[in-house]
């Protein structure tokens, strides 16, 4: 027997990080995604030489979006945080498929 305790707490540590810790980390992802999402996007100048009928505002045409370098962040984000999920789930899902064959023969 091991002195300094029990043989297995060390990969229960590790089984429990692997199951609390990637999800966690992928849904910080996730939110700070949405963070970087929601935050408004400031108002762009810009002009061109053309006719355009007078208005006491500015024309912007109508379904023309600018993403600006935070919602670009967001976006990254969200994508690599859901990447992180599939792949942990299907990892999971894997792995248990793997274990409850081994304990059947």
């Amino acid at each position: 027997m091991d002195p300094r305790g029990n043989r297995n707490s060390g990969r229960a540590r590790k089984s429990l990080l692997g199951r609390v810790a990637v999800p966690l980390a992928a849904a910080a992802m996730l939110l700070a995604g949405l963070v970087f999402l929601a935050q408004p996007v400031p108002q762009e100048d810009f002009g061109w030489f053309a006719y355009a009928p007078l208005a006491t505002g500015p024309v912007v045409p109508q379904g023309l979006m600018f993403m600006g370098a935070s919602a670009w962040t967001g976006s990254a984000l969200i994508g690599v945080g859901l990447l992180v999920l599939a792949f942990w789930s299907g990892y999971r899902t894997g792995r248990q498929t793997r274990d409850r064959g081994e304990d059947s023969r």
